[in-house]
């Protein structure tokens, strides 16, 4: 009789430690699913931080989970490519999203947004060697005199749409000081000037007040006819400027329309062509 009462009691504590080892299995895996449902609502909102916190609560909870492990990881490249960004290491940056966007098995929200900055530096490149190219010939051209091909070179770089973004703060600023530099020398040599980043779509960077005070009569205008004189420059004068800029291999979407008045503009002044204005945007 005893020997019974031993084994209905082992069979009960045997019961009560299976049912208390489910139960716990219950909370570790609730507990695991309200972490990573956590880290992907602070991921979905841009809180990284929180988001590689919370997944690493999910990972004390399964410590062999992979999926956890392989966010964490991601984030933190992810990060990495953002910190990378903001101190202007724009190849590393790349390279840093790159591989978040490659992680095998991760985040779908990351390898998204991580592969919009990838391309969106990838433009940040492209753009910054174009810029750099054409202030280094508007600071030549500007050495030499040439104030007004000068600001025309410049206008590709400050009427760029993208302009204000941070990437291109550091070539803003020095081309805006070089254009406020030649338009100072301008103005006192009697020419009208505006900023390239003038909201007006008529008016011209730089136009003569008055022709006879100019003392180094740099600017002569030449013989009246459709294309080379001081008449009022048509919408389809415009438009022909545009096919002949672009057929010099120049990328023609940088210039707006004043912009392109002003390359007609000088054409006329120095008795040029348009593609022969247009070669020193190269």
């Amino acid at each position: 009789m005893r020997r019974w009462m031993w084994l209905i009691a082992a069979f009960v504590i045997a019961i009560i430690f299976v049912g208390y080892g489910y139960t716990k299995h219950i909370e570790t895996a609730q507990y695991y699913r309200e972490s990573f449902q956590q880290g992907e609502s602070a991921l979905k909102a841009g809180k990284y931080t929180a988001a590689e916190n919370h997944f690493r609560n999910a990972q004390k909870k399964k410590a062999n989970n992979d999926i956890a492990s392989v966010y964490v990881k991601q984030i933190q490249k992810y990060k990495k490519g953002l910190r990378l960004s903001k101190d202007g290491k724009y190849d590393a940056a790349r390279d840093a999203f790159d591989e978040t966007a490659g992680v095998e098995n991760g985040s779908p929200i990351l390898v998204r947004r991580a592969s919009v900055k990838k391309t969106e530096l990838e433009e940040v490149a492209r753009e910054l060697k174009i810029f750099q190219k054409n202030y280094k010939k508007a600071r030549v051209l500007s050495s030499n005199y040439e104030y007004t091909a000068s600001n025309l070179k410049l206008a590709t770089i400050l009427g760029y749409g993208n302009i204000d973004e941070s990437y291109y703060a550091e070539i803003y600023k020095k081309a805006r000081k070089l254009e406020a530099y030649n338009n100072h020398i301008l103005a006192g040599l009697g020419y009208r000037t505006a900023s390239a980043t003038s909201s007006s779509s008529t008016s011209r960077s730089i136009l003569p007040s008055d022709s006879n005070n100019d003392p180094t009569q740099a600017e002569v205008p030449a013989a009246q006819d459709d294309d080379n004189d001081d008449s009022p420059i048509t919408k389809a004068q415009i438009k022909k400027a545009r096919r002949d800029i672009a057929s010099q291999g120049i990328d023609v979407s940088a210039f707006k329309d004043r912009d392109v008045k002003e390359v007609i503009q000088r054409a006329r002044n120095h008795q040029m062509t348009v593609k022969e204005v247009a070669q020193e945007f190269k």
